[in-house]
């Protein structure tokens, strides 16, 4: 058995896939929760709902929008795409609902179109990928992504896995993510202590996802500023030769599909920092398709300071 088929073997015998019971929070918490009931709705038809609500919210209070002004003028700020900030602001407010809704419909997470296979066919047999995404859209909006490539491992926050699950609806939601990792052939692996695991799994040339957009020390040049990210992706990349692969779901029309972009390999660049520019530079194109659906860099867990000069990792 390889190495990688024993970390697979332990990750699937670990308690990141076993099914934690979610405490009551009420009829109404468990019917937003309801996969089942969505098949008797058009996915279309949610989301026209889901943005009417947005819509009549902000129309009772206009404040809410700032929300989604400060988010955009973070993202967008010194990119072309600044002077259309107040429509941003707004589908931004819709866009967390809208990959909500999408997560509790895991049937079409599942036929998302994946475009951009054929990219991966020059790789080199036996090295290792590194598919890199940003915090965008559905949370597992790569979740059709393994049936055409294989397993692929992925960090995920202790709050995923371990401690009780809190009442209602936010345990529902945590619930779900659980259950769509695994469900669709991604391996969770602890983000705390995960390099070891992640190393180990490429230089046996198998494939694992890192989030892009994580607050760091290493100042790269995105979305038209300077944003001070996390080196992982590229420091891993260049110590196991894994090329790098960025990977983003984007909508198209009511529909989604999975982006898959053209390999980054370390040894076409001199450093682990120009092949993290590269990677940024990579994902900040397929980001600026669809701006609003990025997660607002000064959520719980992002830059202590975001605006359209930069972000950065302390105040």
């Amino acid at each position: 058995m390889s190495s990688v088929d024993e970390v697979l073997e332990v990750a699937q015998h670990d308690d990141l896939l076993v099914p934690r019971p979610v405490p009551w929070g009420g009829i109404v918490a468990r019917l937003r929760a309801s996969s089942g009931l969505r098949r008797l709705v058009p996915a279309p038809l949610a989301m026209a709902v889901l943005d009417l609500g947005q819509r009549l919210a902000v129309a009772r209070n206009p404040k809410r929008l700032e929300t989604g002004r400060a988010a955009m003028r973070a993202v967008v700020g010194n990119t072309p795409l600044e002077g259309d900030l107040e429509r941003l602001a707004f589908r931004h407010l819709c866009a967390w609902a809208r990959g909500w809704e999408l997560m509790w419909r895991p049937w079409l997470l599942a036929k998302m179109p994946v475009e951009g296979l054929e990219q991966l066919d020059g790789i080199e047999p036996g090295r290792g990928v590194v598919f890199s995404a940003p915090h965008f859209g559905p949370l597992v909006g790569m979740a059709a992504l393994p049936q055409h490539v294989g397993p692929i491992h992925a960090a995920v926050g202790e709050h995923q896995v371990t401690g009780d699950l809190p009442a209602g609806y936010n345990g529902y939601q945590i619930e779900q993510v659980r259950k769509i990792v695994g469900r669709f052939g991604f391996v969770p692996v602890r983000a705390i202590g995960s390099a070891r695991t992640f190393t180990t799994v490429l230089k046996e040339g198998g494939r694992v996802l890192i989030n892009l957009d994580v607050p760091g020390k290493t100042p790269v040049q995105f979305l038209g500023k300077t944003v001070e990210l996390m080196s992982g992706t590229a420091r891993l990349a260049a110590s196991t030769d894994a090329v790098v692969v960025p990977v983003v779901p984007l909508p198209r029309g009511h529909k989604w599909y999975v982006h898959v972009g053209a390999p980054l390999d370390p040894r076409d660049f001199p450093s682990w920092e120009d092949l993290l520019q590269a990677v940024a530079t990579a994902v900040e194109e397929l980001v600026l398709r669809a701006p609003e659906y990025l997660e607002d860099p000064l959520r719980d867990g992002g830059w202590a300071a975001a605006d359209r000069d930069g972000w950065r990792r302390s105040a």
